[in-house]
């Protein structure tokens, strides 16, 4: 029964060997509104069907060492937006999404990062 069931697995799996892998570069903006005291960005690349714009965007304050994540958005219609809160106002912030190969697909997207800018 095991024996079967790992067969029809891999009969319904698409062979990676027939497959190209096409790969996209993502472009990551990050713009400051301080009067509004929000940072807003958008995310970019040519790959077919949004599969890059539709990447999680983290929003790291730099720092000694590693960087601290202090946000994660998702982004609509490819651009993202936030508040910037008190305790972020006056750091050092910039934008990045990872790069990740789509499920399935013969698709990946590379990582990317904005320019650093100063928090409202």
């Amino acid at each position: 029964m095991l024996v079967v069931s790992i067969a029809a697995i891999l009969a319904l799996a698409p062979t990676a060997s027939g497959e190209t892998t096409h790969t996209y570069a993502v472009t990551l903006t990050i713009t400051v509104d301080r009067a509004a005291h929000k940072i807003d960005g958008a995310i970019a690349s040519d790959a077919p069907g949004q599969f890059c714009e539709l990447s999680t965007v983290r929003i790291r304050k730099v720092m000694p060492g590693k960087d601290k994540v202090v946000a994660r958005l998702t982004p609509y219609a490819n651009e993202w937006h936030m508040k910037s809160p008190p305790a972020l106002r006056g750091e050092r912030v910039y934008a990045e999404v990872s790069s990740y190969h789509l499920p399935g697909r013969p698709v990946e997207c590379f990582g990317a990062r904005s320019r650093t800018v100063t928090a409202p």
